[in-house]
């Protein structure tokens, strides 16, 4: 049987500061893993065999290095757009965040095989809960964090979450986020923003600044300037974020909205 043919694929962080290639054959499904990095990244994995070719920017002077637990991966996302890109592994191996793919839709792919490492020692330690005085009578509270804990919040809401909204924009989805909506109503404390980065389109007057840890790469929320657009809205929080050790946050029950981002911004380019 002959062997498959091989295609190029192209990929980069969103700024494109860091841009690479590989060759493997048609990737046809990905890869998930439900620890905790993998959730609140909400990484679909492809494995390179070959590895990857950079053909823009340095894989460890363009991207930043986060690692944890047994140290064993070591996570590089770009520290000026957020863009999680890929992980190294000790032997040289290279595992390439398919979201990053160039003119490549890694979402509608199957999910080939789902890793169960989230029970697996060192155990995450899930960052302490932002304390605060009080809440108002039937208030509910979801606590989250990034992955290191440096950026930690409490949404005191008014009721249960009931829908989560992904939109297939170029930065919404490489960073694989799930936006819930706190109304003006509802309450956010943050603690530790001094660790948050922000990012936002180039175009010449944003309105909407993505946030993430500066030490992790994790997307926490989106900011959004006052303005007719965003009437309604002040602040969106990746619901992949919250940390729920008791398990009462099913994301997949959450009712599904799609937004169409890419209908409504500026056509993103790359530069390839």
């Amino acid at each position: 049987m002959s062997e498959s043919p091989l295609i190029e694929y192209r990929g980069n962080c969103h700024c494109a500061a860091f841009k690479f290639t590989f060759k493997a054959p048609e990737i046809k499904q990905t890869f998930a893993c439900n620890c905790s990095i993998c959730h609140k990244n909400s990484y679909l994995w492809g494995f390179p065999p070959e590895g990857i070719v950079v053909v823009k920017g340095d894989l460890d002077k363009t991207l930043k290095t986060y690692e944890f637990g047994n140290r064993k991966l070591l996570h590089k996302f770009c520290p000026t757009c957020g863009t999680s890109v890929l992980a190294c592994k000790p032997d040289g191996r290279v595992e390439v965040n398919l979201r990053c793919l160039h003119e490549f839709d890694a979402v509608r792919l199957p999910i080939g095989a789902t890793s169960n490492l989230a029970s697996k020692e060192p155990l995450y330690n899930v960052p302490e809960p932002v304390q605060f005085d009080s809440v108002l009578e039937g208030a509910i509270v979801y606590q989250g964090s990034c992955h290191c804990g440096a950026i930690r919040y409490a949404h005191i809401a008014s009721e249960p979450l009931k829908e989560r909204t992904e939109c297939n924009c170029s930065i919404c989805t490489r960073d694989g986020v799930a936006w819930i909506y706190p109304g003006l109503t509802s309450g956010v404390i943050f603690e530790g923003l001094s660790s948050l980065t922000e990012y936002t389109l180039p175009v010449k007057e944003p309105v909407v600044y993505h946030g993430f840890c500066s030490i992790c790469g994790v997307s926490i929320r989106e900011r959004f300037e006052p303005g007719e657009i965003n009437r309604d809205r002040k602040v969106a929080l990746n619901a992949r974020t919250i940390n729920d050790p008791g398990g009462t946050v099913d994301l997949d029950k959450l009712e599904l909205v799609i937004f169409d981002g890419k209908a409504v911004l500026p056509a993103y380019d790359a530069g390839w």
